[in-house]
Protein backbone atom coordinates (compact mmCIF):
# COMPACT_ATOMS: atom_id res chain seq x y z
CA UNK A 1 0.00 0.00 0.00
CA UNK A 2 1.17 3.55 -0.73
CA UNK A 3 2.84 4.88 2.45
CA UNK A 4 1.12 8.27 2.30
CA UNK A 5 -2.29 6.62 1.93
CA UNK A 6 -1.47 4.34 4.84
CA UNK A 7 -0.66 7.41 6.95
CA UNK A 8 -4.02 8.94 6.01
CA UNK A 9 -5.87 5.76 6.96
CA UNK A 10 -4.10 5.52 10.31
CA UNK A 11 -4.60 9.17 11.23
CA UNK A 12 -8.14 9.97 10.02
CA UNK A 13 -11.66 8.50 10.05
CA UNK A 14 -11.37 7.10 6.51
CA UNK A 15 -13.51 3.95 6.19
CA UNK A 16 -12.74 2.82 2.64
CA UNK A 17 -10.02 3.27 0.00
CA UNK A 18 -10.15 2.38 -3.69
CA UNK A 19 -7.06 2.08 -5.89
CA UNK A 20 -8.28 3.62 -9.15
CA UNK A 21 -5.49 2.20 -11.29
CA UNK A 22 -6.38 -1.39 -10.40
CA UNK A 23 -10.02 -0.60 -9.47
CA UNK A 24 -9.76 -2.62 -6.28
CA UNK A 25 -10.53 -1.86 -2.65
CA UNK A 26 -7.33 -1.75 -0.63
CA UNK A 27 -8.90 -0.79 2.70
CA UNK A 28 -12.37 -1.26 4.16
CA UNK A 29 -15.43 -3.27 3.22
CA UNK A 30 -16.56 -3.26 -0.42
CA UNK A 31 -20.18 -3.33 0.74
CA UNK A 32 -19.79 -0.82 3.57
CA UNK A 33 -23.20 0.54 4.60
CA UNK A 34 -22.99 4.14 5.79
CA UNK A 35 -24.69 5.50 8.91
CA UNK A 36 -27.28 7.19 6.66
CA UNK A 37 -28.22 3.77 5.27
CA UNK A 38 -28.07 1.89 8.59
CA UNK A 39 -29.44 4.34 11.13
CA UNK A 40 -29.86 8.03 10.41
CA UNK A 41 -30.29 8.62 14.14
CA UNK A 42 -31.58 11.59 16.06
CA UNK A 43 -29.50 14.39 17.46
CA UNK A 44 -29.42 14.82 21.20
CA UNK A 45 -32.00 17.28 22.56
CA UNK A 46 -29.62 20.19 23.14
CA UNK A 47 -32.00 21.72 25.70
CA UNK A 48 -31.43 18.64 27.88
CA UNK A 49 -27.84 19.82 28.44
CA UNK A 50 -28.75 23.30 29.65
CA UNK A 51 -29.08 22.14 33.27
CA UNK A 52 -25.48 20.89 33.17
CA UNK A 53 -24.30 24.19 31.71
CA UNK A 54 -26.22 26.14 34.36
CA UNK A 55 -24.48 24.09 37.05
CA UNK A 56 -21.12 24.92 35.50
CA UNK A 57 -21.87 28.67 35.34
CA UNK A 58 -23.00 28.66 38.99
CA UNK A 59 -19.73 27.04 40.00
CA UNK A 60 -17.88 30.18 38.90
CA UNK A 61 -20.14 32.53 40.81
CA UNK A 62 -19.86 36.12 39.57
CA UNK A 63 -16.13 35.89 38.86
CA UNK A 64 -14.84 36.06 35.31
CA UNK A 65 -11.75 33.98 34.56
CA UNK A 66 -10.01 32.65 31.43
CA UNK A 67 -11.24 29.16 32.35
CA UNK A 68 -14.83 30.42 32.46
CA UNK A 69 -14.31 32.05 29.06
CA UNK A 70 -13.05 28.76 27.62
CA UNK A 71 -16.24 27.09 28.83
CA UNK A 72 -18.18 29.82 27.04
CA UNK A 73 -16.18 29.08 23.89
CA UNK A 74 -16.98 25.38 24.29
CA UNK A 75 -20.68 26.17 24.73
CA UNK A 76 -20.78 28.22 21.51
CA UNK A 77 -18.61 25.78 19.54
CA UNK A 78 -20.80 22.84 20.49
CA UNK A 79 -23.90 24.76 19.41
CA UNK A 80 -22.29 25.60 16.05
CA UNK A 81 -21.22 21.96 15.62
CA UNK A 82 -24.75 20.82 16.47
CA UNK A 83 -26.57 23.22 14.17
CA UNK A 84 -24.11 22.68 11.32
CA UNK A 85 -25.17 19.05 11.28
CA UNK A 86 -28.86 19.88 11.67
CA UNK A 87 -28.64 22.11 8.59
CA UNK A 88 -26.55 19.51 6.76
CA UNK A 89 -29.22 16.87 7.26
CA UNK A 90 -32.01 19.26 6.20
CA UNK A 91 -30.19 20.36 3.04
CA UNK A 92 -29.16 16.81 2.17
CA UNK A 93 -32.77 15.63 2.31
CA UNK A 94 -33.85 18.65 0.27
CA UNK A 95 -31.32 17.81 -2.44
CA UNK A 96 -32.52 14.19 -2.55
CA UNK A 97 -36.19 15.20 -2.67
CA UNK A 98 -35.51 17.62 -5.56
CA UNK A 99 -33.62 15.06 -7.64
CA UNK A 100 -35.42 16.15 -10.84
CA UNK A 101 -34.49 19.85 -10.49
CA UNK A 102 -30.81 20.36 -11.32
CA UNK A 103 -30.68 23.93 -10.05
CA UNK A 104 -32.18 22.99 -6.69
CA UNK A 105 -29.91 19.95 -6.40
CA UNK A 106 -26.81 22.11 -6.86
CA UNK A 107 -28.15 24.79 -4.55
CA UNK A 108 -28.84 22.42 -1.68
CA UNK A 109 -25.68 20.45 -2.40
CA UNK A 110 -23.41 23.42 -1.88
CA UNK A 111 -25.31 24.34 1.25
CA UNK A 112 -24.53 20.79 2.40
CA UNK A 113 -20.86 21.48 1.69
CA UNK A 114 -20.89 24.61 3.86
CA UNK A 115 -22.59 22.65 6.65
CA UNK A 116 -20.19 19.70 6.35
CA UNK A 117 -17.17 21.96 6.70
CA UNK A 118 -18.86 23.52 9.74
CA UNK A 119 -19.32 20.11 11.37
CA UNK A 120 -15.60 19.33 11.13
CA UNK A 121 -14.31 22.83 11.92
CA UNK A 122 -16.49 23.35 14.99
CA UNK A 123 -16.14 19.72 16.04
CA UNK A 124 -12.36 20.01 16.08
CA UNK A 125 -12.56 23.27 18.04
CA UNK A 126 -14.70 21.48 20.63
CA UNK A 127 -12.00 18.82 20.93
CA UNK A 128 -9.28 21.48 21.29
CA UNK A 129 -11.27 23.20 24.05
CA UNK A 130 -11.96 19.90 25.84
CA UNK A 131 -8.19 19.33 25.91
CA UNK A 132 -7.47 22.91 27.03
CA UNK A 133 -9.93 22.48 29.90
CA UNK A 134 -8.44 19.10 30.88
CA UNK A 135 -11.77 17.42 30.21
CA UNK A 136 -10.14 14.72 28.08
CA UNK A 137 -6.72 13.10 28.42
CA UNK A 138 -4.72 10.61 26.40
CA UNK A 139 -5.97 7.88 28.72
CA UNK A 140 -9.57 8.47 27.57
CA UNK A 141 -10.99 5.45 25.77
CA UNK A 142 -12.14 7.74 22.93
CA UNK A 143 -8.78 9.49 22.57
CA UNK A 144 -7.96 7.77 19.28
CA UNK A 145 -11.28 8.90 17.80
CA UNK A 146 -10.72 12.50 18.95
CA UNK A 147 -7.35 12.52 17.20
CA UNK A 148 -8.73 10.98 14.02
CA UNK A 149 -11.68 13.39 13.86
CA UNK A 150 -9.27 16.32 14.25
CA UNK A 151 -6.97 15.00 11.56
CA UNK A 152 -9.91 14.40 9.21
CA UNK A 153 -10.58 18.12 9.47
CA UNK A 154 -6.89 19.02 9.20
CA UNK A 155 -5.73 16.76 6.38
CA UNK A 156 -8.83 16.04 4.31
CA UNK A 157 -10.57 19.42 4.53
CA UNK A 158 -8.56 22.36 5.85
CA UNK A 159 -5.03 21.64 4.57
CA UNK A 160 -5.98 19.37 1.69
CA UNK A 161 -3.79 21.33 -0.74
CA UNK A 162 -0.64 20.73 1.37
CA UNK A 163 -1.28 17.96 3.94
CA UNK A 164 1.30 16.93 6.53
CA UNK A 165 1.78 13.77 8.54
CA UNK A 166 1.92 13.61 12.34
CA UNK A 167 5.62 14.52 12.28
CA UNK A 168 4.93 17.64 10.19
CA UNK A 169 6.46 16.05 7.12
CA UNK A 170 4.61 16.89 3.88
CA UNK A 171 2.55 14.16 2.26
CA UNK A 172 3.21 13.99 -1.46
CA UNK A 173 -0.51 14.29 -2.19
CA UNK A 174 -3.34 16.68 -2.91
CA UNK A 175 -6.70 15.82 -1.43
CA UNK A 176 -9.99 16.80 -3.09
CA UNK A 177 -13.30 16.36 -1.25
CA UNK A 178 -16.10 15.90 -3.79
CA UNK A 179 -18.89 18.10 -2.48
CA UNK A 180 -21.29 16.72 -5.10
CA UNK A 181 -21.06 13.32 -3.41
CA UNK A 182 -23.13 14.76 -0.53
CA UNK A 183 -26.38 14.48 -2.51
CA UNK A 184 -26.25 10.69 -2.50
CA UNK A 185 -28.50 8.43 -0.42
CA UNK A 186 -25.59 7.52 1.83
CA UNK A 187 -23.37 9.51 4.18
CA UNK A 188 -20.03 8.85 2.52
CA UNK A 189 -17.97 11.85 1.50
CA UNK A 190 -15.98 10.84 -1.58
CA UNK A 191 -12.46 12.26 -1.63
CA UNK A 192 -10.04 12.03 -4.56
CA UNK A 193 -6.34 11.64 -3.81
CA UNK A 194 -4.00 13.13 -6.42
CA UNK A 195 -0.26 12.57 -6.75
CA UNK A 196 2.04 15.09 -8.49
CA UNK A 197 2.30 12.89 -11.57
CA UNK A 198 -1.22 11.45 -11.63
CA UNK A 199 -4.75 12.63 -11.05
CA UNK A 200 -7.12 10.66 -8.81
CA UNK A 201 -4.85 7.78 -7.90
CA UNK A 202 -7.14 6.79 -5.03
CA UNK A 203 -10.68 7.48 -3.88
CA UNK A 204 -11.19 7.49 -0.12
CA UNK A 205 -14.42 7.75 1.87
CA UNK A 206 -15.42 9.23 5.22
CA UNK A 207 -18.78 8.55 6.89
CA UNK A 208 -19.67 12.05 8.09
CA UNK A 209 -22.89 10.95 9.82
CA UNK A 210 -20.96 8.42 11.89
CA UNK A 211 -18.28 10.98 12.71
CA UNK A 212 -20.88 13.51 13.82
CA UNK A 213 -22.89 11.16 16.05
CA UNK A 214 -19.78 9.65 17.66
CA UNK A 215 -18.42 13.09 18.54
CA UNK A 216 -21.80 14.44 19.62
CA UNK A 217 -22.19 11.55 22.09
CA UNK A 218 -18.67 11.96 23.46
CA UNK A 219 -19.04 15.71 24.01
CA UNK A 220 -22.57 15.32 25.39
CA UNK A 221 -21.31 12.75 27.91
CA UNK A 222 -18.63 15.20 29.07
CA UNK A 223 -21.13 18.06 29.44
CA UNK A 224 -23.41 15.86 31.55
CA UNK A 225 -20.63 15.51 34.15
CA UNK A 226 -20.50 19.27 34.91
Amino acid sequence: MNQDIEKLINSTTIVKVIDNKRRVIIFGDEYFASRFQRDQGQQIDSSSLEGSWDKKWRSFGDIWAPERQNYRFLYDSFKLFYYSFEQLRFNKLQSIQNYDDKKKILYFNYLCGVNLYGVYHHGKKCIDLLKALDLIQASNQNWDFYLKFSETRNKLIEHNFNPYDSKRQPLNLQIEPHILSLISTNSLLEIAIHKPSQERVFDVYVDYYEDYFDLEKNIGDVIKTF
